[in-house]
């Protein structure tokens, strides 16, 4: 049985449940626009659960994904790019300020430009600074923590959370305070409508901060259960001097007189 597809299948299929029952919750809240959207969600949350069971059957049948070691190095390498591509992307999100059709100046001055404003400071803690403190917590892993080699699928796991999470995040927050800046400097709506007119991004936005933050206890998870670097290094040693042709050799029990240095057995070396 593959543990960790089970795992993540049990993970995902309770996902889904819990967030079917906060959804029947939620349609019982008086909002205006919830009869649109919750019963789409519900259907969704129902796919999850069903998708996450079917990821626990499979996992008895198939080996995928197999475990593949990552360095340390390797993994700060894969945070870091992804930190200068969000760090490029945020550049681009900013161009719109420039243009002034959009009169995104403007609309940062109305009370739903404070989604905007989450957004995009959203983006650039957790897309930008994020990564990059990722990326120096795993380069330092082998000093703070002893780890120095990582389960590749839970590292490349938590890199597509943690992506997925921040663009997801950052997108409804923008979309949500621009339809609602623009209703209210427009002025031809009142505040009622402006606020239900914003609500389509409290579910994707909470599925979003539920995604980064799974992405963030999977990568402490990562680090503390790393191979233990002290360890990899004491078992290369006796290796390299077993392949010299010294090996270890047995000792004869005590009052025995030790037999010639040609003549004594060596000890195989077993990896635990």
């Amino acid at each position: 049985m593959n543990r960790y597809l089970a795992f993540w299948g049990a993970l995902l299929a309770a996902s889904g449940i819990v967030t079917h029952f906060l959804l029947i919750g939620l349609g019982a809240e008086p909002f205006f626009m919830a009869m649109y959207y919750i019963p789409p969600a519900q259907v969704a949350a129902a796919g999850i659960a069903v998708a996450g069971a079917l990821l626990v059957v499979a996992s008895v049948f198939v080996d995928w994904p197999r475990y593949f070691p990552l360095g340390n190095e390797t993994v700060a390498r894969y945070f870091a790019r992804l930190a200068l591509v969000n760090a490029l992307a945020a550049v681009v999100f900013t161009a719109p300020m420039l243009a002034p059709p959009l009169d995104l100046p403007i609309l940062l001055t109305e009370w739903p430009g404070i989604y905007i404003f989450v957004a995009y400071s959203s983006f650039l803690i957790f897309g930008v600074v994020g990564m990059l403190c990722w990326s120096v917590m795993y380069r330092s892993s082998p000093a703070y923590f002893s780890r120095g080699t990582f389960d590749g699928r839970s590292v490349m796991l938590q890199l597509i959370l943690s992506e997925l999470g921040v663009y997801s995040i950052s997108t409804f927050l923008f979309l949500a305070g621009f339809v609602g800046a623009s209703l209210v400097h427009g002025g031809s709506v009142g505040i009622v409508f402006v606020g239900a007119s914003m609500e389509f991004s409290d579910i994707p936005t909470a599925i979003s901060v539920f995604g980064i933050m799974v992405s963030v206890v999977l990568g402490v998870i990562t680090i503390l259960t790393g191979k233990d670097v002290r360890v990899e290094a004491a078992l290369e040693a006796v290796e390299h001097h077993a392949s010299a042709g010294g090996g270890l050799q047995a000792r004869a029990p005590a009052g025995e007189p030790e037999p010639p240095v040609g003549q004594r057995r060596p000890l195989a070396v077993k990896k635990v």
